[in-house]
């Protein structure tokens, strides 16, 4: 129903006085500049290993699971099948993922959660 979406979001516009979008006209050519300055090569392995949080909760999991996968650190276990490759499911070491589905997780859980992978 009409008033039940009302209350749920599926898209947010950027803060215009703040962000750009990296599809929009000026996000490209900040891209291209960069990208020729040579000062895009971080994010090359970044955005190979792009990786959507699976949980509102998640932000930081997700951002994380995204550097580990692109810094090609082994997890030392296994995801899928033979598969060794974090997933938000695999940074648990901190504190268990029901809390963090709760709460969130803080800075020293990231810190805390990076040094245990």
């Amino acid at each position: 129903s009409p008033t039940r979406l009302s209350r749920t979001f599926h898209r947010r516009p950027l803060p215009a006085d703040s962000c750009v979008a990296l599809s929009g006209r000026e996000g490209r050519a900040l891209f291209n500049e960069a990208l020729g300055a040579g000062d895009m090569e971080c994010f090359l392995p970044l955005i190979e290993h792009f990786h959507t949080q699976s949980d509102p909760a998640f932000c930081g999991l997700g951002a994380l699971t995204m550097v580990l996968n692109a810094l090609q650190i082994d997890p030392g276990r296994t995801w899928k099948g033979p598969w060794r490759w974090f997933d938000e499911s695999l940074l648990d070491c901190c504190a268990p993922l029901d809390v963090v589905r709760a709460e969130g997780i803080t800075l020293a859980n990231a810190h805390c959660l990076a040094q245990c992978n």
